[in-house]
């Protein structure tokens, strides 16, 4: 069973992620996605990482790359449910996550990707 779960929400996708997600599931993450986005023509991805109490380096490098990818397909990345503790240790180790774009909540995330298109 994935880490993970994919919803169609309007025209875009919303991913929850239940649990720690570890390299296999990461790589599991980053198709998946991108197939989805493809197959959708979804013009956004939630991220929702509520769950997660840890973002490390490793999941963070695949984050940006998503996105990047993503962004070829005029698809945008946000991410949403960031705890404090993930936020500041990303800052401590000044880790930007650059082409995603945050917000507090999957309704939040959704009005950022209303209101740059």
């Amino acid at each position: 069973m994935l880490p993970f779960s994919v919803f169609p929400l309007s025209n875009s996708l919303l991913v929850s992620i239940q649990e720690e997600i570890d390299d296999a599931g990461i790589a599991a993450l980053f198709d998946h996605i991108t197939e989805m986005a493809g197959k959708h023509q979804a013009g956004g991805v939630i991220i929702d990482l509520h769950d997660v109490e840890v973002v490390d380096s490793y999941l963070a490098n695949n984050l940006e790359k998503l996105a990047a990818s993503l962004n070829i397909m005029r698809t945008r990345v946000v991410i949403v449910g960031l705890s404090v503790p993930v936020v500041i240790t990303l800052l401590d180790f000044g880790i930007e996550l650059k082409g995603v774009g945050f917000a507090l909540d999957v309704e939040q995330g959704l009005n950022r990707l209303q209101e740059n298109r």
